[in-house]
């Protein structure tokens, strides 16, 4: 026989264990919750009988969990990449990422911020006066003017940190290539904000983009010739959403006068369907997924096709992984993860989220099998990355941390967009006129509309990263580190496992009526966007988000009073 494999690090199952909110600020860990230093094996999810001492969790032997700075498993699958024919070079294939002309701001001067106070649009095109936000000219050019100050001092800071770093002839170019090396002194910086110009190169420099395109040199382009005119699964469903990508954005917009286009399809347009169409054919496991157009059309905005296509495969690969694949897993695991965070560091909010609909709370061992209905509104924050979510600057301040720091990010903001709707004294304080207390689930549907709409009004970047991430006058999550998102990832994605295991009850597939209604989610800008109040469904089957939710859940719950 053969010896036994080492034993690998053990994640154990959750405890009884509680935590006062205001014990955040002493730097605990939601994995305290998960005893990583006894040996006791992992427990079964349990079905109300006596169970067996827990199991021990194995991680596979190449996960490394000690290591902050890595973000997920990379993805091991194989990419499908056709082999050239006889005679053809990579050299001779049409350069299609070179067609584009790249980031849209070169730089924030004069010219471009008076065209922004006297013009429509924002310096990204994004239409200033945008009912998805509640915005007007006016209102924009107040919150432009005040925060012009920010863009001016944040490049100074970054042109001294070049050259203290012997980058001084970076400065010359229209935009820098490289970049200072990760340090805190960076990663603080990064938090206050990359300047508009350079933030696409910093992006890819800091993600790791350059070491993916040296290793692909002219792969981008060899996928776009082989794909180009050849009709797939995802062709149609790219097509239909190509003008659906940012209908408020002038440059992905037909026949615009503010695009100068000859051709009635603006350039952005071409450039989006051919990373798409390129990603579904490097990435068959997931192929294409609605959500993949918006951070797709976001990259092209800043960055060249090529590494707009580099950047996605990033995304989908270590940052958000397997969050689009054909089964959306990965958006079960990851608000698996963010509901354990809930309860474990803001437990006021999870008191009113943390029940089935028929009122019963959530034991431990059924948090990470029943999805509350908080995750309908959620699970769109990481398809999208809070594209649609929260006004642009914001966004794109986040993603700003998101390609340096990680996908511990996504969960870092989303735990302060939950503590700063519930701390709102308009939610609070609509609670106590309609005494909600007394209704957990007309307590749940206030709460769902209210964190529902309530980032849309987070115009001041600065304000929400500092919430997030100051220990004194903030919620300080930034204590919340790779390592242990990774670990809960992982215990997650383990539960979930061993439930199919047993019971055969998780499906490797979800009904297609089912996926296209999540994606839907994740795309604020359709024109049927809907509201749900989503009640618990087992994660076993699916998230079932349809438009009928809301009817099935008032039917439910006429039902239960009649009985009462």
């Amino acid at each position: 026989m053969s010896p036994e494999p080492p034993r690998t690090p053990g994640l154990l199952s959750p405890r009884t264990h509680h935590r006062s909110e205001s014990d955040c600020s002493h730097n605990y860990s939601v994995l305290d919750y998960y005893d990583v230093e006894t040996t006791n094996d992992i427990g079964s999810i349990s079905d109300g009988k006596d169970m067996p001492e827990p199991q021990i969790l194995l991680l596979p032997q190449n996960v490394i969990i000690d290591n902050d700075a890595i973000d997920h498993i990379p993805d091991t699958s194989e990419h499908t990449i056709t082999p050239l024919i006889e005679g053809e070079s990579l050299a001779n294939l049409p350069k299609f990422s070179k067609l584009d002309s790249g980031p849209v701001v070169k730089l924030v001067d004069k010219n471009v911020i008076h065209k922004v106070m006297t013009g429509e649009t924002d310096m990204y095109g994004f239409k200033k006066d945008s009912l998805l936000f509640g915005s007007s000219l006016e209102s924009y050019n107040t919150w432009f003017e005040k925060y012009l100050p920010h863009f001016a001092q944040q490049k100074k800071k970054w042109a001294l940190q070049l050259k203290g770093h012997g980058l001084a002839g970076e400065l010359q170019k229209q935009a820098p290539d490289r970049f200072p090396p990760k340090s805190v002194k960076i990663k603080k910086l990064i938090r206050r904000g990359i300047p508009p110009e350079w933030r696409g190169n910093a992006w890819f420099f800091y993600a790791g983009g350059n070491e993916r395109l040296n290793k692909n040199g002219g792969v981008y382009d060899k996928i776009v010739n082989d794909t180009e005119g050849v009709q797939t699964k995802d062709t149609e469903v790219i097509e239909r959403d190509l003008h659906r990508t940012f209908p408020d954005n002038v440059l992905f917009r037909e026949n615009s006068k503010l695009t100068h286009e000859e051709s009635s399809e603006p350039a952005k347009i071409a450039s989006l369907r051919r990373v798409l169409t390129a990603f579904a054919h490097y990435q068959p496991q997931i192929g294409y997924c609605q959500s993949l157009n918006f951070i797709a059309g976001l990259l092209l905005l800043f960055m060249s096709e090529e590494h707009a296509f580099w950047m996605l495969v990033i995304m989908t690969e270590r940052i958000i992984p397997k969050v689009h694949s054909a089964n959306l897993e990965g958006v079960h695991t990851d608000q698996g993860v963010l509901m354990m965070c809930i309860k474990e560091y803001i437990p006021k909010l999870w008191a009113i989220i943390g029940r089935s609909y028929d009122g019963s709370v959530l034991k431990d061992d059924k948090i990470l099998t029943r999805l509350p209905p908080l995750t309908l509104v959620t699970s769109s924050w990481f398809m999208s990355v809070f594209i649609g979510v929260l006004p642009i600057e914001s966004v794109l301040r986040i993603w700003d941390i998101i390609w340096y720091e990680g996908s511990k990010t996504i969960f870092r903001i989303s735990l302060t967009l939950c503590r700063l709707c519930f701390d709102d004294p308009s939610f609070q304080l609509s609670r106590d006129l309609k005494n909600l207390e007394t209704s957990f689930e007309a307590e749940q549907i206030e709460l769902f509309q209210f964190i529902q709409n309530y980032p849309k009004q987070i115009t001041d970047p600065n304000m929400l990263i500092d919430l997030c991430f100051k220990k004194i006058g903030g919620y300080g999550y930034g204590f919340l580190s790779q390592d242990e998102i990774n670990k809960c990832r992982e215990f997650v994605a383990y539960q979930r496992n061993k439930l199919q295991s047993r019971k055969g009850i998780l499906g490797a597939e979800i009904s297609e009526s089912e996926r296209e209604a999540l994606e839907r989610s994740g795309s604020v800008f359709e024109d049927d966007i809907h509201d749900v109040y989503g009640f618990n469904r087992s994660i076993m089957s699916g998230v079932a988000w349809n438009k009928h939710i809301s009817g099935m859940m008032k039917k439910k719950f006429a039902k239960k009073g009649k009985h009462e």
